[in-house]
């Protein structure tokens, strides 16, 4: 699962940063139509117009990656412009009379972008691999010398296994980044002492929930729970006391709910579950369960037992997710503190919110 987080991520930021790398490639291929020109200068123009072509080809797969929408396509373009590299090169340099051994050099500046466009080490290997088997058959069909064919192998594999090494010191740094920003991103939308998403994440998850439902037309629950007498249990047994009810009581709430619900902790000792595709009924249900559950669990330590009061309403006509999220706190907040005033331990719901205007 983080291997797979960690591709994904890689993913994404190669498609974000990894955009105009089809300028460096381009230039480098290019540029050593100048080393073209002092080994052999009766037919570096040859060489060139080989060069450009491949130029031509990884500059036009670059904008062509650039056009709205077609931003998903760089990491394979961006293989494909190796293989373009790598044949141009050894083509242009096989154009020449003299100076094959040098003019392939840029065979090894091409391997080494390898690792900035490949996801992870295996992803480079595949990448190499490819590489070098579109590259076997175009130099022996260029009929070079058994010198220069052995030449070629020998730099391509130094070249390969210098890629490999840097890949994996990239791929290393790269996955300490994506743990810590992973940590970070967990610690910023997680409740230290229960666990649960905190106020900042189920607001988040509440607006996105309106957002779905308002394209499929479907309803949103939101319940507000409420620890019944929380400040006499803190007064009594201590903050220590206080803080283990609240843990088990986020681990019986989302033992109470469904996989598709979503549990915070809205703050002290308040809790919230976003229902998505759940109507008043379900919605009342499911908070009737949440409440019998917290009075039948035990608690360990001086509070034997605890309650809540619960407050539930459902999303009726969404137009404005946002605005639709604030209203529906405002009334599951509402109908909290209405069944603190009757008597707690209860629920209250809505009756009909088709009516709620």
């Amino acid at each position: 699962m983080v291997d797979s987080e960690f591709r994904e991520h890689r993913t994404n930021a190669l498609i974000s940063v990894n955009l105009n790398t089809f300028w460096a490639i381009a230039v480098i291929m290019l540029a050593f139509a100048a080393w073209d020109y002092y080994v052999d200068p009766a037919h570096w123009r040859d060489a060139l117009e080989a060069r450009l072509a491949g130029a031509v080809i990884v500059v036009a797969t670059g904008i062509y990656q650039k056009l709205p929408g077609r931003a998903g396509w760089m990491p394979v373009l961006a293989k494909l412009r190796l293989v373009v590299a790598v044949v141009t090169s050894v083509v242009a340099a096989a154009m020449l009379d003299r100076g094959y051994g040098y003019g392939v050099a840029g065979l090894g500046v091409i391997f080494l972008t390898g690792p900035y466009v490949a996801t992870d080490s295996r992803d480079l290997l595949q990448i190499n691999v490819l590489l070098m088997a579109v590259l076997i058959p175009v130099v022996l069909a260029l009929g070079l010398s058994t010198f220069d064919v052995v030449g070629t192998a020998v730099f391509v594999l130094f070249a390969v296994a210098v890629s490999t090494l840097l890949g994996r010191v990239l791929e290393a740094s790269n996955r300490r980044a994506f743990a810590l920003e992973r940590e970070l991103h967990r610690d910023a939308r997680t409740d230290s002492l229960t666990g649960l998403a905190n106020r900042r994440a189920m607001e988040e998850r509440g607006r996105v929930e309106l957002k779905l439902a308002k394209r499929t037309s479907v309803p949103v629950s939101v319940i507000l729970a409420d620890l019944d007498h929380f400040k006499s249990i803190n007064d009594r047994h201590g903050h220590e006391a206080g803080d283990t009810a609240l843990i088990k009581i986020a681990a019986v709430l989302r033992g109470a709910l469904r996989e598709s619900d979503a549990l915070g902790r809205w703050g002290g000792e308040e809790f919230i579950a976003v229902l998505p595709a759940t109507g008043a009924a379900g919605a009342r249900e499911v908070a009737e369960r949440m409440r019998a559950a917290i009075e039948a669990a035990t608690f360990e330590g001086p509070q034997q037992r605890a309650t809540i009061s619960v407050g539930v309403t459902t999303s009726a006509h969404i137009d404005d997710p946002v605005m639709e999220w604030d209203l529906l706190i405002k009334e599951a907040d509402q109908r909290l503190y209405r069944a603190k005033r009757e008597g707690r331990n209860r629920v209250v719901a809505d009756a009909d919110p088709a009516t709620r205007s």
